[in-house]
């Protein structure tokens, strides 16, 4: 039960690490994107499972560490307006499989939401559960500063994915909804992960 206590906020404090200087950030090759009527790409992570409408450019930052629960490796998609300070996140990160079967799914998303508040210093206002296509998964908004923070989590088997927006306080992109709306998993690697999970 140890480890598993440590999952969640190894994740947000690997993510949150990386939002203010990315080391070895470059475009990502292996990502597809396709523009849309509304200045947005569709970002599709074949790796990843996923896919997720963000304005462009966006680019990916891969970094490793070494946790209590072994190494990981945290994938972050990013997508920054800077003419309006406002900062859109992708991330995934997988840990072992025994790690996060210790724990429950809506314990461990509700403590990933919680540090990364904490990790950013900010304040919650506002935290509830929520679903992603059957998986468990938890939303929190907080303020830190000037600064506005939304984030979702969801776990899907072994792997952590986050969503989060950063923008100045009372200023929330028109696309806010939009981004978060517009998560969707690959069922094939949906179905994986949950089977990786159980064996």
């Amino acid at each position: 039960m140890k480890n598993s206590r440590r999952v969640a906020p190894l994740a947000i404090l690997l993510s949150v690490g990386g939002l203010g200087a990315c080391a070895s950030r470059q475009t990502a090759p292996e990502v597809p994107v396709a523009p849309s009527a509304a200045s947005a790409s569709v970002v599709q992570s074949t790796e990843g499972g996923f896919s997720v409408a963000l304005p462009g450019p966006v680019s990916e930052e891969r970094r490793s560490q070494v946790t209590d629960v072994g190494e990981v490796t945290l994938h972050t998609f990013i997508a920054e307006r800077k003419e309006s300070s406002t900062a859109y996140y992708v991330s995934y990160t997988d840990f072992p499989a025994s790690a996060v079967s210790q724990a429950k799914p809506s314990d461990v998303v509700s403590r990933a939401s919680m540090g990364a508040l904490e990790a950013l210093g900010a304040t919650g206002v506002s935290s509830r559960p929520l679903t992603l296509e059957g998986f468990p998964g938890w939303e929190v908004e907080g303020i830190s500063g000037p600064r506005r923070l939304k984030g979702r989590f969801y776990l899907v088997g072994p792997r952590l994915y986050q969503q989060l927006l950063l923008h100045p306080e009372g200023q929330p992109p028109a696309d806010a909804e939009a981004f978060f709306e517009s998560f969707r998993l690959d069922p094939q690697v949906a179905a994986m992960l949950s089977g990786a999970q159980r064996s």
